[in-house]
């Protein structure tokens, strides 16, 4: 792709009882609203049913709607974006150094996306909205489809690390098809400072198990406390992904 970031296909992990997920079903990206004519083109020749879009209000105001081929479905499960959980986009490059300092500094970003991923598994809300996005991908005809949010990574992350382990790929796979995303970030001004917003890291992963430790009792508490779903949706997900 020309013009989306951190795009790329679940597929390829194996699950504890030996199937291995497929390639080329389902997609995951950050935003597509600059998505170049070639890029357009690629997704009509993936096959790209449906897309659901996890970006706000304020996403789309500062980033603009996703540009997909004719005739795709999109479904639009606005949730809060983990760097900017209160919703409100700041113009980073505008602040001094000295302001990002005080704001970021001392481990402060890192305990912010932290604490931002954590709530990607305790808060009702988002449980729901990542419930329906399950029953969305189930829907007949729906796939080959594609998720995304604005940087393909906090929102979008979940969601894939989510759907693996639902059917069985164990975390440390997990953990590796996550991380996969520190190989599309691109350094901005103060990129030290910033680099917890805009990569990806182990311990947020480590966070949000924890927390949905804490909060539900187990993976399979998750998914039908918390996503709202039974077995019947786990079973019918894992013959739509796995070989």
């Amino acid at each position: 792709m020309q013009s989306i970031r951190n795009f790329r296909s679940l597929g390829g992990q194996t699950t504890v009882e030996g199937g291995r997920v497929r390639s080329g079903l389902v997609y995951r990206s950050g935003h597509l609203a600059e998505a170049s004519e070639s890029d357009v083109e690629a997704l009509a020749e993936l096959g790209i049913r449906t897309v659901f879009d996890f970006r706000n209000q304020g996403d789309l105001a500062v980033e603009g709607p996703n540009r997909l081929p004719d005739g795709v479905k999109q479904i639009s499960l606005p949730m809060a974006d983990s760097a900017n959980p209160s919703g409100i986009r700041e113009n980073f490059a505008s602040f001094s150094a000295e302001e990002l300092e005080e704001r970021f500094g001392n481990g402060k970003a890192f305990q912010w996306m932290k604490d931002a991923s954590a709530r990607s598994v305790s808060d009702p809300v988002r449980t729901g909205q990542f419930g329906r996005f399950v029953q969305g991908l189930l829907a007949p005809g729906a796939a080959p489809a594609l998720f995304n949010c604005s940087a393909g990574k906090d929102r979008t992350g979940w969601a894939a690390s989510m759907l693996l382990l639902a059917v069985g790929v164990p975390e440390q796979q997990v953990v590796d098809h996550y991380l996969e995303t520190n190989q599309y970030v691109i350094p901005g001004r103060y990129g030290d400072l910033m680099m917890p917003l805009m990569s990806v890291h182990e311990d947020y992963f480590a966070e949000q198990m924890q927390v949905l430790a804490d909060t539900w009792g187990s993976f399979d508490q998750y998914w039908t406390d918390g996503l709202g779903l039974d077995g019947g949706h786990r079973q019918a997900l894992r013959e739509l992904l796995l070989d």
